[in-house]
């Protein structure tokens, strides 16, 4: 919702032309860096508890998942951190370092869940095609050359996996 709330209050912000990660050093910075920290930190115990819930289907891909689940949620908590002005090109290098780990860890991590989810026949086919988009989009990421709405399309495609997931964890 921060994310969001930041896009929409940034003067000149335009989700066809400006990445998501812009806005950490507009007007709506504060707004952007709690989006990440708190998304990144508060993913780490859905997924453990997500994990729990798909035991016996493929223990292998469900090890890698969670493994690659935890290193990216701990890579955008990072993309929350703000610039600093003294250090620009150090920062760009750890920001573009953090942030493509996030993109690509984050895919990755919904790809393997969402066939451990198809094997256990409990996830309905809206949540395994979503779960599956989300590769597709970034596979789209890297052949339009991080294109800003492609960005933003992957951004709201994985909070929206993670809000599907987590009411279909809670109703159960």
């Amino acid at each position: 919702i921060f994310i969001v709330f930041a896009a929409l209050v940034t003067p000149g912000y335009n989700l066809f032309e400006d990445t998501v990660s812009a806005l950490g050093s507009g007007i709506a910075k504060t707004l952007f860096s709690i989006a990440f920290v708190s998304s990144g930190s508060l993913t780490i115990p859905f997924i453990l508890y997500l994990e729990k819930t798909l035991i016996g289907l493929n223990e292998f891909v469900r090890r890698i998942a969670t493994t690659v689940a935890v290193i990216s949620s701990v890579s955008v908590a990072l993309v929350g951190i703000l610039p600093d002005p003294e250090y620009p090109d150090a920062f760009m290098i750890f920001h573009g370092t953090v942030a493509l780990n996030a993109f690509i860890g984050s895919a990755a991590t919904i790809c393997l869940y969402t066939f451990l989810m198809m094997k256990s026949n409990e996830y309905k086919l809206y949540h395994i095609i979503l779960g599956y988009s989300t590769g597709l989009e970034l596979f789209l990421l890297t052949i339009t050359l991080f294109n800003p709405l492609v960005e933003w399309i992957l951004v709201v495609n994985v909070m929206v996996w993670i809000l599907i997931t987590s009411i279909r964890l809670i109703l159960n």
